[in-house]
């Protein structure tokens, strides 16, 4: 599962908001521990190989922290960052919840063997993430980003929780849920892969989910196939809503705990968004203002869960 990188011409930018809703600041802190009493769920770890020569080949020990190759050595400290984010923020055993380490692959090449990949992929079948370096127009090596290799390693723990078709909507909760994890651990704002895309255009993105292409079910084209990441715009945005009520943190709580808890395999926009209203009903009963928030967020976007609060 890869960025889907737009084309220069098609930049992520801002863009109107849904009548009603303000772009408050996001929160300054990632998102605390998901239980009350979470704690690191194990040491940290991170596995690294270097495919510059078109084999992987790993990396260990002083060959990541001389610097001798600043990407290796960047990508290094970018993934002990999302180690620590799943491990301690989330209080999760490892990506796939039972101590799988982050597995990284730098310098990866595109398909046909050539360098300077303009993208970021999970592979499900090597439970590694591959990073390419970027032409220097389009991206920028992409183990530099937190929110793009916290996005891949979400994918990780997505497919370990539930099984999504890459598809429709489902891919599209898929990616949604990916890009709400890559913003949770790099929290400054709501873009993804700013800080790499298109290096010399200031302000743009991989995608913002606070302005995605689509912020509304009505605005998907009728009788036409979209990219899965076309389909993330609409849950990403009814989480960007209920962090602007609820806080980041907040939201990232339901949200981990309506994947981990609640999400069933095969869940399109109804059944993620009832999964989320299960998770904030668990959390603080089925008529608290969370509940009422979330709510209120996914039919903003256009999106009915067709969700009955439990009785007291």
């Amino acid at each position: 599962m890869s960025l889907s990188v737009p084309n220069i011409g098609s930049a992520v930018g801002a863009g109107p908001d849904h009548a009603g809703w303000t772009n408050a600041a996001p929160a300054a802190l990632p998102v605390p521990p998901v239980a009350a009493a979470a704690k690191p769920s194990a040491k940290a770890d991170v596995q690294v190989w270097d495919m510059s020569s078109g084999i992987e080949q790993p990396v260990s020990g002083a060959m990541l922290t001389s610097g001798r190759d600043k990407e290796v050595s960047a990508a290094w400290k970018t993934a002990k960052q999302v180690d620590s984010f799943v491990r301690t923020t989330l209080g999760r055993n490892g990506l796939d919840g039972k101590g799988s380490p982050v597995r990284i692959v730098v310098h990866a090449p595109n398909d046909d063997g050539t360098p300077n990949m303009n993208n970021a992929t999970w592979d499900s079948l090597t439970q590694r993430i591959y990073l390419g370096d970027g032409d220097g127009e389009l991206l920028k090596p992409l183990g530099r980003s937190l929110d793009v290799m916290m996005h891949e390693a979400a994918h990780a723990i997505v497919d370990s929780e539930v099984t999504l078709r890459y598809s429709g909507q489902q891919g599209g909760v898929n990616e949604s849920w990916a890009d709400v994890f890559g913003t949770l651990a790099d929290p400054k704002d709501w873009k993804v892969g700013e800080d790499v895309f298109t290096p010399k255009v200031k302000g743009d993105a991989i995608r913002d989910l606070e302005h995605p292409t689509f912020s509304h079910v009505s605005q998907l084209p009728q009788g036409m196939a979209l990219e899965p990441h076309d389909y993330s715009g609409i849950p990403s945005l009814a989480a960007v809503r209920v962090a602007e009520t609820l806080g980041r943190e907040e939201m990232g709580r339901i949200w981990y705990t309506a994947l981990v808890d609640h999400m069933n395999s095969g869940a399109g926009y109804a059944a993620a968004a009832r999964a989320t209203l299960d998770a904030a009903s668990t959390r603080h009963g089925s008529d608290s203002n969370q509940v009422t928030t979330v709510l209120d967020a996914w039919k903003s976007v256009g999106v009915e869960p067709r969700w009955k609060r439990r009785a007291a």
